[in-house]
C-alpha cells in the first residue's frame, strides 16, 4: 500500500547519521533499524510498498521513544516525529501481550476520561487509610501503572476543589492566564497545581481554569488512535476559547503536544502560540517574588524532559527558576543522559528498555546524592520515582515551581 503524500518527508533524510549518538535506542542496541535513520528507511519502504507491515517492521517503529532529539541534530529538520505518529496511524500498532494491553488500556482510561480519573483519586486515598492496600501490592495492579497506593503521597496531592476562576486584585493585574493540568495533574500532582496556582496570582496573573478541559490527547495519537486524539483536542480547543494572554502546562509533556496541535488541526494555530510551560512563562517575571524567597541551602539535580528540550526548547527555564532560590546549589544531569525512559506509556509497553534507560540516570543520581531531583513532566517524574524507590534512595522529587513555592512564606 502506497501513501506518497503522508509519507513524502522521508526523502528530506539524507542518511549523514548525525542522529546516531542521540537516539537513546540506537545507542542500547547499535542496531541500525532502531535508529531514527534506519526507522526513515523502513517507512519509507513500507510507505512505496516495497516492504509489508510484518510484525518486525511494527516492533522497531514501536521501539521508538519519540523523544525527537535526532530533529535537534538533524541538518535536513525531517519532521520525525510526525513521521513515526503517521506511520502508527497508518498502519496500526504491534499487537503485545494481554497483561501489557491491559495496562496500557487502563492507564489510558485512568488518565485520560475525567470521571474515571476521579474515581481512581478517591480509590487510592481510601486505600492508603484501610487494609485493602496491602492486597492490592501483593497483586501489584496499580504498581505496573505507576499508581501504586504505596508510591501515591496523599498530603501532597490533596488540594482544593479547582475552581473555574482564580482572580488577583485590580490594582495589581498583570495578565489573563489559561490553566492546563493535564490529565495526571489533579490525579497525582495536586501540590504542583496548587504551587502553580499560587505564584501566578502573586505575579498579578488572574487564572482560567476550564474545567471541561480533558487529555491533551498524545497518549492516543501516539497509539495510533487519531480519532480519539483530534475528540480530544478538539474539546480542548473549544475550553480555552476565550480572551487568554498565554496558558500554561505544568507538564512539559502535554504543552509539547499541545503546541503542536496545529500540524492536525489547522485552526489551532494562535490556540498553540499561546502555549508555555510553566517555568518558561514566570522565570522573567520573578522579581516579586525574590524579596519573600527563603533560603534552600541544599542541592538540587535537575533532570530536563525531552519534551521541554526537543519541542518546546524551553530548557533553560528550570533551571534559572530553581537558581533564583537563596543557596540552592542546582545541577543539570549531563548531556550524555538521554531519555529517561518514561516516554507516556512506553515504560508500560516496554517495560525492560525503559528501566535501562533510566539506570543510567539513577546511576548517576546515586553518585551524586542531591537532596532533590527536580523535572517538569509528571511521566517522568512517576518513572525516576519509582527507580529510586527501588534502590533505596531517599531522594525527593518534585517539580520547579514546587520548590520555589515552598519557599514562600505561609500564608
Amino acid at each position: 500500500m502506497k501513501h506518497p503524500n503522508q509519507f513524502s518527508d522521508t526523502n528530506l533524510c539524507v542518511k549523514c547519521g548525525l542522529c546516531l549518538p542521540h537516539c537513546p535506542t540506537y545507542n542500547k542496541t547499535l542496531d541500525e533499524n532502531e535508529s531514527p535513520r534506519g526507522r526513515i528507511s523502513l517507512i519509507q519502504a513500507w510507505s512505496s510498498g516495497a516492504l509489508k507491515a510484518s510484525p518486525k517492521l511494527h516492533q522497531h517503529l514501536d521501539n521508538c521513544l519519540l523523544c525527537r532529539s535526532c530533529e535537534n541534530v538533524c541538518p535536513a529538520q525531517v519532521p520525525y516525529g510526525q513521521l513515526v505518529d503517521n506511520f502508527r496511524v497508518a498502519a496500526g500498532k504491534p499487537n503485545k501481550n494481554l497483561g501489557i494491553r491491559l495496562q496500557t488500556w487502563a492507564s489510558r482510561k485512568i488518565l485520560a476520561n475525567a470521571k474515571i480519573n476521579k474515581l481512581t483519586r478517591t480509590l487510592l486515598e481510601r486505600m492508603q487509610q484501610s487494609k485493602i492496600q496491602t492486597l492490592f501490592e501483593h497483586s501489584d495492579v496499580l504498581n505496573r501503572i505507576k499508581l501504586s497506593a504505596a508510591n501515591y503521597d496523599l498530603n501532597k496531592n490533596q488540594h482544593e476543589s479547582i475552581r473555574l476562576e482564580y482572580r488577583t486584585t485590580p490594582t495589581r493585574k498583570t495578565a489573563n492566564i489559561g490553566f492546563f493540568a493535564g490529565c495526571t495533574g489533579q490525579l497525582l500532582d495536586g501540590e504542583t497545581i496548587d504551587s502553580a496556582l499560587r505564584i501566578l496570582n502573586i505575579l498579578g496573573c488572574s487564572v482560567h481554569f476550564p474545567k471541561n478541559q480533558v487529555c491533551c490527547g498524545a497518549m492516543d495519537l501516539h497509539a495510533g488512535d487519531a480519532s480519539a486524539a483530534a475528540k480530544l483536542a478538539e474539546q480542548n480547543l473549544t475550553a480555552f476559547d476565550r480572551d487568554l494572554d498565554a496558558i500554561v502546562s505544568i507538564a512539559s509533556g502535554c504543552g509539547a503536544f499541545l503546541k503542536e496541535y496545529p500540524l492536525r488541526h489547522p485552526h489551532a494555530d494562535q490556540f498553540a502560540k499561546k502555549i508555555h510551560d510553566i517555568s518558561d512563562f514566570i522565570v522573567n517575571q520573578t522579581e516579586p517574588l525574590k524579596a519573600q524567597l527563603q533560603p534552600l541551602n541544599t542541592s538540587i539535580a535537575l533532570h530536563t524532559p525531552c519534551s521541554l528540550n526537543n519541542v518546546m526548547h524551553s530548557e533553560q527555564a528550570p533551571y534559572k527558576l530553581i537558581q533564583s532560590i537563596p543557596g540552592t546549589s542546582v545541577f543539570p544531569l549531563p548531556d550524555t543522559l538521554k531519555c529517561c525512559g518514561a516516554a507516556g506509556t512506553y515504560m508500560l509497553e516496554h517495560p525492560k528498555m525503559a528501566a535501562l534507560l533510566r539506570d543510567d540516570l539513577l546511576d548517576h543520581v546515586a553518585e551524586t546524592k542531591p537532596a532533590y531531583l527536580a523535572t517538569s513532566n509528571i511521566g517522568c517524574a512517576l518513572h525516576i520515582k519509582t527507580g529510586l524507590s527501588q534502590r533505596g534512595l531517599d531522594i525527593e522529587v518534585v517539580h520547579p515551581i514546587v520548590l520555589m513555592a515552598r519557599q514562600l512564606p505561609s500564608t
